[in-house]
């Protein structure tokens, strides 16, 4: 808002939306008005403070002046009532999880009711902020957390002041600012309804810590267990049958267990283990966050998606392919330890590579093959793998017969390749989006940590499930016997680069809350400490839970 900036007259300066003493007369500034004082006289009094305003800041080109400028710069917030409007929703910016206190509201108030150019400006100031806050975030991601490398769409003044100029309503305008997709509205929803129970006491006490609960068992805590399913909203099964005793853990009862842990991401296995324990201890308290976190990262993402697109939650270890808004394919994924935490970021899939080589990377080469090797001289030769050498030290013929405790990570001379096949560590098959940070989707033949609720397992790139399904859905858009094409592919052997004829918008992202189309809250563990870090940073700004003891 360099306008705002550079808006000073004697002591008084405009910086966000701060109000500070009315205008002096364009007589009093110091600008010589003699040159506008024809087209002036055609202006209202509050137009003629309005120029003077934009004249004593240089009249330097600017969004906003242009707007001004096509009303003859006549008031724009102060006119009809506006004003009125703008105040209404900035006072509600809180029901976004948006920090109020950033629109000093007080002093817009202040302003309106003196009714001048400064306050004019402040209010326009307050407009844009709101504007941009709402429709796209109010957090820059990458500065609360270099993993979070996404780009917020942030509109244009130029663009927002336009249909601003367009608009037959206010109100109706205003209301269309915040991300209109039924995902958000739906989130908005659950965070009002978890405001009301937070002021109810929320969802009482607590499962008393002990042993792993399962189907059959009979232990106090299985009351405790129906108590709190019951506070978060699930009945079927959950009360013990005329005559059964209520601490047993029946079969209805495990049914109940195993619907809320489908909506925790949790295996529904029916057993209540330490992951299952901790979803139903969750407070009201740490669940509004998480809302309200995933409120602004739905804002991060308030842009065309893309007609085809994938979208990857690393929070949910889901994969999804959309096409028309609607999912076509699904599939568990592993995504990085957090040693090796996978990146937030959108970017492009262009093409498939078929029998994939596996490079790899000097890190997992020098940290974890090479103790292995040493510990294990036919490490290579069981895998497939050869050695390239990167110096003038050749690749020794047979590394069966090599002593290789000599090597350290700072004098390997080699690099590591594996050769195409099933014991490949990529698979059969990877999809690349090239980007900075060498992250790919893959298969691979370790199909055993697909069956885990929690897959944090990879040096950060993302491994499919579904690989071969993937691979024919992407294929189906430009061949009429996609599975074949894939099998003939396969059965070459022989490493294939197959680019696809329109690229597909790829979104790796971190959704730890939603609603789901049937109404149905789902939460997800905070792997990576994201949301935390992200909740820091609005609290920072101002935005804070219900003062309530909780």
């Amino acid at each position: 808002m360099s306008y705002l900036r550079n808006l000073t007259v004697g002591a008084f300066v405009l910086v966000g939306v701060a109000i500070a003493a009315p205008f002096p007369l364009l007589a009093e500034s110091g600008v010589e008005p003699q040159a506008d004082r024809a087209a002036a006289a055609e202006l209202s009094g509050e137009a003629v403070e309005l120029r003077a305003a934009f004249s004593v800041a240089g009249g330097e080109s600017d969004a906003v002046e242009a707007f001004y400028s096509a009303r003859d710069y006549e008031p724009f917030w102060l006119a009809d009532g506006a004003a009125d409007a703008l105040l209404d929703v900035l006072d509600a910016a809180d029901a976004h999880g948006l920090p109020v206190a950033r629109y000093d509201i007080d002093a817009l108030e202040e302003a309106r009711a003196r009714g001048d150019a400064q306050a004019e400006i402040a209010l326009m100031s307050a407009f844009l902020r709101y504007a941009r806050d709402v429709r796209s975030g109010v957090l820059e991601p990458r500065r609360v957390d270099r993993e979070i490398d996404i780009r917020p769409p942030r509109p244009a003044r130029a663009d927002l002041l336009a249909d601003l100029s367009a608009t037959a309503s206010v109100d109706a305008y205003l209301a269309s600012l915040p991300p209109q997709p039924e995902r958000y509205q739906r989130l908005l929803a659950e965070k009002v309804r978890l405001e009301a129970l937070l002021t109810e006491g929320g969802w009482g006490d607590p499962v008393p810590a002990g042993d792993t609960l399962r189907p059959g068992d009979r232990s106090p805590r299985i009351e405790a267990v129906r108590a709190r399913l019951l506070s978060f909203g699930v009945e079927e099964g959950v009360r013990p049958a005329d005559g059964a005793p209520a601490d047993r853990f029946d079969d209805d009862l495990v049914a109940a267990v195993k619907m809320f842990q489908t909506h925790h991401g949790l295996n529904d296995d029916g057993v209540i283990g330490r992951r299952t324990a901790e979803a139903l201890n969750s407070s009201v308290a740490d669940r509004l966050r998480q809302v309200i976190v995933n409120l602004e990262r739905n804002r991060w993402l308030n842009k065309p998606l893309g007609e085809r697109h994938i979208f990857v939650n690393l929070a949910d270890y889901m994969m999804t392919l959309v096409d028309n808004g609607e999912p076509t394919l699904t599939s568990r994924v592993v995504i990085g330890e957090r040693r090796h935490r996978t990146i937030e970021f959108s970017d492009e899939m262009e093409h498939m590579v078929v029998n994939p080589t596996w490079n790899v990377p000097r890190s997992i080469a020098t940290e974890e093959i090479l103790p292995a090797l040493q510990a294990d001289p036919s490490y290579l030769t069981d895998r497939d793998m050869q050695l390239i050498p990167t110096g003038s030290e050749p690749a020794p013929g047979v590394p069966e017969l090599k002593d290789w405790s000599g090597y350290s990570v700072s004098n390997f001379p080699f690099r590591i390749r594996q050769r195409p096949g099933r014991g490949n560590a990529l698979g059969r098959v990877k999809f690349m989006f090239p980007n900075e940070y060498a992250i790919y989707l893959h298969d691979t033949p370790s199909r055993s940590l697909f069956a885990r609720d929690a897959r944090a397992f990879s040096h950060g790139c993302i491994r499919v499930q579904k690989p071969v399904e993937l691979a024919e859905a992407l294929l189906a858009r430009q061949s009429g016997t996609p599975a074949a094409d894939f099998q003939r592919y396969l059965e070459a052997e022989d490493e294939r680069y197959v680019h696809l004829d329109v690229h597909v918008p790829v979104h790796l992202t971190y959704q730890t809350a939603w609603v789901g189309r049937d109404g149905i809250p789902q939460y997800r563990d905070d792997i990576y400490g994201r949301d935390r870090r992200v909740f820091a940073a609005l609290q920072a700004l101002g935005v804070s839970l219900p003062d309530i003891d909780t």
